[in-house]
């Protein structure tokens, strides 16, 4: 069907075919092959680390992992909300990355399961990470309870259950639609997209305390959940379009996307670049004018020791620089330039909850230590994009018998 439709306003397209069968599963090697060697990569580092610092090996061994987790995390659960988000409010950006933002949802299942290591490291990583809750100060002992291990661990059970359920209900429905075997499959999608994303809302506001906030289980932040599920939709939305950048010169994407959807996938990036940074900023400015003793310490923490240059780079490259670009009309219509910007984005993700994360540790006298993060995120990106390429390789890469394709693909 797509194969047809022409334009006249072409978007770099060429004449190679639509990827095969054999070329997904090149891409699938190297992403075992990633696997393997960032897996044996934290396990040699964490092997010496072990050997020059000792009993502070293991802490750092699972906050590294923590950190590798969380990123990938962000590009599942945002595609998963972006995928509710555009049954809910439609549109042709959202038809056309439908297949990905599917992919990337899809990625929960072996996600709960990378998960567990992490919460065997409670007790080493998290400050009331006990699997037996210990006494403390009247006022605290609640807290004591909420993030002990077993709490943690079963609301993390039950964190994965519902975003894996949300997921599966959405893929069956549309493989549903595909195959022709299921009546109002759309009507389905739509009418669980928005308590779909009531639910996302609240599991993930748990899911930030848990296994972020508790880092410094004294410090709190009415604004920092909120910050944390806006990364992850600027995590899942710049993965999706890094790998529909990729895709679109190939078919059924060749000749089927004109000028109009690619400022469309530019000014959303541009939208969510802005929403991130209005938030960073909301926090920052309520801190530093309450200054609260509760409060403060979080950013005295990530304002000294070398950390403040890290800031200034995530607020120019994470900001600035991508806010500029995205505001050139020339940047957004072009393919390679408004993929350069999504990558860059991609790995700014990265160094943003690097931020948010290590300086929780003394790391004094480790000067590798961030090898260890590199090596966990290689790891288990390389599992992600196993389990991803798997599943998006398994379907066509439109949504052929979607009532609104025809629509979506109109040159405009």
């Amino acid at each position: 069907m797509s194969h047809a439709i022409t334009t006249a306003h072409p978007i770099e397209t060429d004449s190679r075919p639509e990827v095969s069968a054999e070329e997904w599963k090149r891409v699938r090697r190297l992403c075992a092959l990633a696997t393997g060697a960032g897996a044996a990569a934290f396990c040699l580092l964490g092997l010496l680390l072990w050997m020059m610092n000792g009993i502070d090996a293991p802490k750092q061994l699972f906050v590294s992992y923590l950190v590798g987790f969380n990123y990938w995390l962000g590009c599942a659960l945002g595609g998963l909300v972006f995928l509710m988000l555009q049954y809910v409010t439609g549109g042709a950006w959202g038809i056309l990355l439908r297949r990905i933002f599917e992919a990337s949802a899809s990625t929960l299942v072996p996600l709960a399961i990378l998960i567990v290591p992490l919460i065997f490291g409670l007790s080493f990583v998290y400050e009331y990470g006990q699997w037996t809750p210990k006494p403390t100060e009247p006022k605290l002992a609640s807290k004591a309870v909420w993030l002990s291990a077993p709490a943690v661990a079963l609301k993390a059970a039950i964190f994965f259950a519902c975003w894996n359920g949300l997921a599966y209900w959405f893929r069956r429905w549309s493989r549903q639609q595909d195959e022709g075997t299921g009546v109002g499959t759309l009507d389905r999608c739509e009418s669980l997209g928005a308590p779909g994303i009531l639910i996302y809302a609240l599991t993930v506001t748990f899911a930030s305390i848990d296994w972020v906030m508790s880092l410094q289980p004294e410090w709190y932040s009415t604004i920092f959940p909120v910050m944390y599920a806006v990364g992850q939709l600027l995590n899942g939305y710049a993965f999706a379009l890094v790998v529909f950048l990729l895709l679109s010169n190939r078919p059924p994407f060749a000749g089927a996307i004109h000028p109009a959807h690619m400022r469309d996938f530019g000014s959303l990036l541009l939208a969510f670049v802005m929403f991130w940074a209005y938030m960073s900023f909301s926090q920052f400015l309520l801190v530093w004018v309450g200054n609260l003793k509760e409060e403060i310490p979080w950013y005295l923490l990530r304002a000294r020791g070398g950390w403040e240059f890290v800031i200034i780079f995530i607020a120019i490259f994470h900001f600035a620089v991508p806010f500029l670009l995205l505001m050139l009309r020339d940047v957004k219509e072009h393919r390679r330039r408004l993929l350069a910007v999504a990558i860059g984005l991609l790995m700014m993700r990265f160094l943003d909850l690097f931020w948010w994360i290590e300086p929780s540790l003394n790391h004094h006298g480790q000067y590798f230590y961030w090898m260890l993060d590199v090596s966990a995120w290689v790891a288990i990106g390389g599992s992600f994009l196993w389990w991803f390429t798997g599943t998006l390789s398994n379907r066509p890469l439109l949504p052929l018998k979607d009532p609104n394709l025809a629509e979506a693909l109109r040159d405009e």
